[in-house]
């Protein structure tokens, strides 16, 4: 059975949003936004274990959400584009404005 079209971009915008879903995700990108990282600096400083770390960026890397490069055996993080500061920042718009709670 063939997905629409509409289908298959709502599902796109699906993996990011499950990628936004966990909160280690986002204190990953808040750390990003500060400039790119070493997946050592980006554990120590979210207190994830390395393979944990990793394996959150791995999530946000098949959401585009960043990029990566190696540097010898060392692997960089950083923010794909200014827009996921964008999204990060409507996300606690909304969450500020609907729940009580923040």
């Amino acid at each position: 059975m063939s997905i629409s079209p509409k289908t298959a971009l709502l599902e796109e915008y699906a993996l990011v949003a499950r990628a936004l879903s966990a909160p280690a995700r986002l204190m990953l990108l808040e750390q990003l936004a500060q400039g790119e990282r070493r997946v050592e600096a980006l554990a120590d400083k979210t207190g994830l274990t390395i393979a944990n770390c990793s394996q959150h960026l791995q999530q946000l890397r098949r959401a585009a959400l960043v990029t990566s490069r190696r540097d010898g055996k060392s692997v960089i993080y950083r923010l794909t584009d200014a827009k996921t500061l964008e999204l990060m920042d409507l996300l606690r718009i909304v969450a500020e404005r609907n729940l009580a709670q923040v």
